[in-house]
């Protein structure tokens, strides 16, 4: 009787996908082939974190960390809306918001109405009219701010 022993070896694509597709390929372990898409992955939720802020906003109107997009809608070329979901103190945010919009030149309105709504409107370089409403809070706690914006 005779034993023959073999040293173990892990699967390639080589081995995982037949014939021609291969050929001339050197073989890569399956585990390469895994770790490089969770890094494509990782490297992808990332990417997508820094492109939170919409390119239409003004500079003064920096998103909360703990920002989670609601929605995101493009209508034609100039209508925008967009919200999020906060924990952040959503009335510091628009006091801070409101500040930095009058501060970088555009004209901050507030109506009668307005004032008890807590919102603000704004036009300026690039924007016919915008408004940032806060949305009641919801029962997560988290506030939901929602932003409509006609572009020039």
């Amino acid at each position: 009787m005779t034993v023959i022993t073999c040293a173990p070896s892990y699967p390639t694509l080589a081995t995982v996908v037949p014939g021609r597709l291969l050929a001339g390929a050197r073989p890569f372990p399956i585990r390469e082939v895994l770790l490089s898409a969770w890094l494509v992955l990782a490297a992808t939720v990332l990417v997508y974190a820094d492109e939170l802020r919409q390119d239409w906003m003004p500079e003064g109107l920096t998103l909360p960390e703990d920002a989670e997009v609601v929605t995101d809608r493009a209508i034609g070329s100039t209508v925008r809306m967009f919200s999020i979901s906060t924990g952040a103190d959503v009335d510091e945010l628009l006091a801070v918001w409101e500040e930095n919009l009058g501060s970088s030149g555009y004209s901050v309105t507030q109506g009668a109405d307005d004032l008890l709504k807590r919102s603000i409107e704004f036009s300026g370089a690039g924007i016919a009219n915008a408004k940032i409403i806060v949305a009641p809070t919801t029962s997560d706690g988290r506030g939901l701010i929602e932003f409509d914006a006609t572009l020039r």
